[in-house]
């Protein structure tokens, strides 16, 4: 990997220290030639920056420092840092429709898979990457999700983790026809169900029953949240499939939801269409230190007696 002459930055808001680490980083991109991209909304974290150098130099520093929207950030980059924790992560991560960029995770939060590098790692990293000497990279699928009334698109969109349609506030248990590569699997009767990448195996289709994937297998898993039968089970399919739901029971308010971040109102009779995207994949910088076997035995304690 060739240094990046342009790295870009994604900080979690209204968190001090990701704040300050932030500034740690940028310092040393900067006294490397690197030029940096930050949000529009970091001005604090820019202006803090630009303070750090001396005052003859600080012209010439703030010159090689941008702020702009996130998609740009995506499009004018050549290396993406996150500091926060996996949501995020995942507020960049979705938007790389038109191009990949490996994107390191620091992980400011409690848990995060997404966000593999420790505070402690992220120094050393960068300045490996700046050394040129290549990092661990994970590539991990993208999905597309469309939402259709009637034959009209009315939502499309990318996933990293989940998809996830389910009932809104009032609890009545909502119908969905399931069907894969057009071929009908069955019908689900519960609060909704969970589309997961195997990225996204350990986040909300854990919690619902689903199974752990590991992050490079072709896969895909079908999560249904409280069945209204003990004869639902999640399923895993490969990942070359379509998947079809159509929503055919609809008793109140019923929600689809991409990675918890964007979300639309869904009618009776909506199909939701969901499969691999296959442009590329994300490039996910992984941690230098720990396998992704480490990360589950230190986020969930996985095989661990109490």
């Amino acid at each position: 990997m060739r240094p990046p002459k342009r790295i870009g930055f994604v900080i979690k808001r209204h968190q001090a220290e990701a704040s300050a680490l932030a500034v740690e980083l940028a310092q040393l991109a900067l006294s490397r030639g690197a030029s940096l991209v930050f949000e529009k909304e970091t001005t604090p974290v820019v202006r803090a920056i630009v303070h750090s150098f001396p005052a003859k130099s600080r012209k010439s520093i703030a010159a090689r420092i941008q702020r702009l929207d996130k998609l740009q950030i995506v499009e004018q980059t050549d290396l993406i840092v996150v500091c926060g924790g996996d949501g995020t992560y995942l507020s960049i991560a979705r938007l790389m429709w038109g191009r990949s960029v490996p994107v390191m995770g620091v992980n400011m939060g409690q848990l995060g898979f997404l966000t593999e590098i420790k505070r402690s790692e992220a120094m050393e990293s960068l300045k490996r990457i700046l050394d040129g000497v290549q990092p661990a990279i994970s590539e991990r699928a993208l999905l597309e999700v469309t939402l259709r009334r009637k034959e009209k698109i009315i939502f499309q969109g990318p996933v990293v983790n989940d998809a996830v349609i389910s009932k809104g506030a009032i609890a009545r248990i909502i119908g969905l026809q399931i069907a894969v590569n057009s071929r009908w699997v069955h019908n689900v009767r519960a609060d909704g169900i969970i589309v997961s990448t195997p990225t996204g195996s350990t986040a909300y289709s854990l919690a619902a029953g689903g199974p752990i994937l590991e992050p490079s297998l072709p896969a895909l898993i079908m999560t249904p949240i409280c069945p209204h039968s003990l004869t639902q089970r999640p399923l895993v399919i490969p990942d070359h499939s379509e998947i079809q739901i159509c929503l055919n029971h609809r008793p109140g308010h019923v929600l689809l939801t991409l990675d918890g971040q964007d979300a639309v109102d869904m009618h009776e009779d909506d199909v939701v269409t969901i499969r691999r995207f296959k442009k590329h994949s994300l490039k996910l910088i992984s941690s230098p230190t720990r396998d992704y076997f480490a990360l589950l035995r230190e986020k969930l304690k996985f095989g661990m007696r109490d």
